[in-house]
């Protein structure tokens, strides 16, 4: 698989190189590609740097894993190029307050999945990696045994197949949670929201979570 990757910061780097381990061809952008390189070229074969639009131009799935206040700027920038393209949403809504503090920053009642959807109307919207700190798939990611939790959603039950997989490659457990109406789960600050949980362990959180928010 060619894997789109926007954005070079330690969300996209991680999962380059553990999907590159994989065997897949990766793409990894920014604003500043040529900050990349060394990374690109320390992958070797089948790893590619440049400018975000490349990067959705080459890959058969996309990964958006920029900072929130850049969010606007970018799917501005690739919307007509992503049109068609599952894009797997790896970003998080949330931006620092002058205390150092993290704020959100879309309105409680509002999913970010869907937020991210209209935003690019015409891709196929995933929403995963987004709910654990890479600090902690580095430390727990195992591709033979698998044991921490890695929730995913998508409108479309291939598309979340995909995800998994993709999952499953960087060692850890997809919890597939459903569509993007039923992804408020993975938003901050939800009770399974970086936090290292098995499988069993995170759908439990998700049902109670969910009673909850209905009540």
């Amino acid at each position: 698989m060619k894997i789109g990757i926007i954005g070079g910061g330690s969300i996209g780097r991680l999962y380059g190189r553990l999907w590159h381990q994989a065997g897949h061809e990766i793409f990894i952008s920014s604003r500043n590609p040529g900050k990349l390189r060394p990374f690109a070229e320390g992958l070797g074969d089948r790893a590619y740097f440049g400018d975000p639009d490349q990067a959705v131009a080459f890959g058969d799935v996309i990964l958006l894993a920029v900072n929130y206040p850049s969010v606007d700027d970018v799917t501005t920038a690739i919307r007509d190029r992503a049109a068609g393209k599952l894009v797997i949403d790896a970003t998080n809504p949330l931006t620092f307050k002058p205390d150092g503090s993290l704020e959100r920053t879309i309105p409680e009642n509002e999913v970010a999945g869907l937020v991210m959807q209209s935003k690019l109307p015409g891709a196929r919207v995933a929403k995963s990696f987004t709910s654990l700190w890479t600090g902690h798939v580095e430390q727990h990611s195992d591709v033979d045994t698998p044991s921490v939790a890695m929730p995913l959603a998508a409108d479309v039950e291939a598309d979340r197949k995909i995800v998994g997989t993709l999952v499953r490659e960087a060692g850890l457990v997809p919890v597939d949670i459903g569509d993007l109406e039923a992804s408020a789960a993975l938003d901050p600050q939800s009770p399974i929201w970086n936090v290292v949980l098995s499988a069993d362990e995170m759908r439990a959180r998700i049902d109670t979570f969910r009673t909850r928010k209905a009540a």
